[in-house]
């Protein structure tokens, strides 16, 4: 990246005479045309001198970087990481002459404007394949992920393999370890439509986001339903991640399909005769999971806070700690990665059922799998033996 820098970033004067705009420049000192109009547009959507300045900076770098090796209209998303390699392991020289790394942050810091300039210039039309588009992903912030958090948000940020070198450590996930207790968890006598939301997340490990998204219409548990143009025979049910919801929830992830047993369709059809025997003509709401014993809420569609209770009163009564609907998703991940209860499922398959994007989410519920390996040939290992003296 040290190399003679290709591009600059200049001030030239408008044809007004007056006006000082920020410009990319080769050694030629002809403009870049794209990255100077870019800095234009930030300017014009009133981001500040010293931030449109810092970007120029950056993605002068940057340009100058990959005119070494490729068009940067034509660049694939290995691209990117390679030069987010190259910010986080190139010394940086200070003005006391001493060097030293780039932190994290001001590695996010660089890679922000070439973000920002791709996503500019697919809009224009000035790229060649999809890679901006790709260079980012939806993020759901659930109410109650982290303290001061976006609750309730959908923002863009970037895939994971975008992100800065060094990862802070992830927790496994949570799952309910305790066989006793998932058998207690399955066992509850619960009303109805407790039982059917509590089996629909155990079985099927939707997020809590994507069961409060659903529909009536969504639920084919019937088999194929010709005139919703599904021809799939088998009971389902269909993710989607565009539902107009009323309850303020959102399906992060993929939209897919999603199998079920028929006991799971049983159970449906108990809360759909309940729902039918207590809100009659009231039922008006086209979510599948909707407040029957709430007399301030009847009909109306769940919330994710009605939800967390349900898995409250659940955790006390089995006498296990259920920190949330999520956790019952940790549990069907880390069985199908571990064949508990069936045969070990591959990533994969996995990972189509949970609805990730990318594989490494996926591949967090291995973690467990390998310290459980670990132990289990750590067992069957020699004993050391003491021998005495010979005689």
């Amino acid at each position: 990246m040290e190399a003679r820098a290709r591009y600059r970033l200049d001030v030239a004067l408008l044809d007004d005479g007056g006006t000082q705009r920020f410009v990319v420049v080769g050694d030629d000192d002809r403009l870049h045309r794209p990255a100077t109009d870019w800095l234009g547009f930030l300017h014009d959507v009133g981001r500040s001198p010293n931030t449109v300045k810092s970007y120029g900076n950056r993605i002068a770098w940057y340009l100058s970087w990959t005119a070494q090796t490729a068009d940067w209209r034509t660049v694939s998303l290995g691209h990117f990481a390679m030069w987010r390699s190259v910010l986080a392991t190139t010394p940086v020289r200070k003005t006391n002459g001493a060097e030293s790394m780039r932190s994290d942050a001001t590695v996010a810091l660089w890679m922000t404007p070439v973000r920002s300039f791709y996503e500019w210039a697919d809009a224009h039309g000035l790229l060649t394949n999809d890679v901006a588009k790709r260079m980012t992903e939806v993020k759901y912030f659930a109410p109650g992920t982290k303290p001061g958090g976006e609750y309730g948000k959908t923002r863009r940020v970037l895939v994971p393999e975008l992100k800065t070198a060094s990862r802070p450590v992830v927790k496994d996930p949570e799952w309910i370890d305790d066989e006793q207790a998932r058998q207690r968890l399955l066992g509850l006598d619960l009303n109805v439509r407790d039982r059917f939301i509590i089996d629909l997340l155990y079985y099927t490990g939707i997020r809590a986001g994507e069961a409060l998204s659903l529909f009536t219409a969504d639920l084919h548990f019937g088999g194929g339903s010709p005139e919703l143009g599904c021809k799939i025979v088998d009971p389902h049910f269909h993710v989607r991640v565009n539902n107009p919801v009323e309850n303020r929830s959102r399906a992060k992830g993929c939209a897919r399909t999603l199998y079920v047993h028929e006991q799971l369709v049983e159970r449906y059809i108990d809360y759909v005769l309940e729902r039918q025997r207590l809100l009659k003509a009231d039922d008006r709401s086209p979510h599948a999971l909707v407040n029957l014993y709430d007399a301030g809420r009847l009909g109306r569609a769940m919330t994710y806070a009605g939800l967390r209770k349900l898995l409250l009163r659940c955790s006390k009564r089995i006498g296990y700690e259920l920190t949330g609907p999520h956790m019952l998703r940790h549990t069907l991940a880390t069985r199908l990665v571990r064949g508990i209860d069936c045969e070990p499922q591959a990533m994969d398959v996995v990972q189509a059922i949970l609805g990730h994007r990318s594989l490494n989410s996926t591949q967090v519920y291995t973690h467990d799998l390998e310290r459980a390996k670990q132990a289990a040939l750590a067992a069957l290992a020699p004993r050391s033996v003491l021998l005495g003296p010979t005689r």
